[in-house]
């Protein structure tokens, strides 16, 4: 079963899915899908001509490739199994994301990575002592290594691992839950969700596992943090103001709500050109927007 706090900001997130509202910035924001089903953690590809995100349609969830500049989409599978949570390999070449193996009673969960040229998986991060959840994989932007969460040793904690294959760092080690990571640009940081000071806040950690530092102090919850393409701002959604927003903070400043829509919004991400896309319901369903910063 996946943790109660991921239930509020993910899982009850999708069933609100009345219409709200827009906003006064409505005409800043572009709608890149239209289908109104639930979707999670859309990506954009280096050049910005590719999106990639998850669908959710009934029990399945399954991963699907939409071209930009073509306005078609592909479903990147054909498994069964949930397939989600997917990010780019900084050469494009690939994608790595997670992998729901069902079983009778819960899910075993591991990161796998696809191979776009001719779509073959490579089990990456796997159980190795029993059930667990290995997930949101974040890559190192020399592709190298990739940061992810595990509960293979109890607790939800963060870890990185070689993409060729090779021995775990584990970098946290706390009661609390460590979720969600994100590799800095400039790959000395490695930012993640915790609940370690009470509810959710973003903290920062280096990769070798040293300096962890305490980014939000809000009174909501605060989770799935992203980085700017320069480095400079993180996002990430955030319920403080009563209601799920996009907020971006530059490292050495102070934190704005660029979202301002009585709909939820959820799952930030940001394009090359640096305007931030995320899922919001703010037309009915859940669809992909992208909105200024500003």
């Amino acid at each position: 079963m996946r943790p109660a706090w991921l239930l509020t900001s993910l899982c009850v997130v999708r069933l609100l899915v009345a219409s709200a509202p827009a906003s006064a910035d409505d005409a800043l924001w572009t709608r890149l899908t239209r289908d109104g089903a639930f979707k999670q953690r859309p990506v954009w590809s280096a050049d910005g001509s590719l999106l990639v995100f998850a669908r959710h349609s009934g029990s399945q969830i399954c991963l699907f490739r939409r071209d930009l500049s073509k306005n078609s989409e592909e479903r990147l599978t054909t498994s069964a199994d949930p397939e989600y949570d997917a990010v780019f390999t900084p050469d494009g070449n690939s994608l790595l994301f997670s992998f729901d193996k069902t079983s009778p009673n819960q899910g075993d969960i591991e990161v796998y990575r696809l191979l776009l040229a001719d779509r073959s998986l490579t089990p990456l991060a796997t159980t190795t002592k029993g059930l667990s959840h290995e997930e949101w994989p974040s890559v190192s932007p020399d592709g190298k290594r990739f940061a992810f969460s595990s509960t293979r040793d109890g607790q939800q904690e963060i870890y990185t691992a070689p993409i060729e294959g090779g021995e775990w760092t584990r970098l946290t080690s706390d009661p609390g839950i460590d979720a969600h990571p994100a590799w800095s640009p400039d790959g000395k940081s490695i930012a993640f969700a915790t609940n370690r000071w009470g509810d959710l806040e973003i903290a920062l950690i280096r990769p070798d596992a040293t300096g962890i530092t305490r980014l939000t102090h809000s009174r909501g919850l605060d989770d799935y943090p992203a980085w700017s393409p320069d480095g400079q701002r993180l996002a990430w959604t955030s319920n403080r103001d009563g209601n799920f927003e996009i907020y971006v903070q530059p490292l050495e400043g102070t934190a704005s709500n660029v979202t301002k829509s009585p709909a939820l919004e959820n799952f930030p991400a940001w394009t090359p050109e640096g305007r931030i896309g995320f899922v919001s319901n703010r037309d009915g369903g859940f669809d992909v927007y992208t909105a200024p910063t500003n």
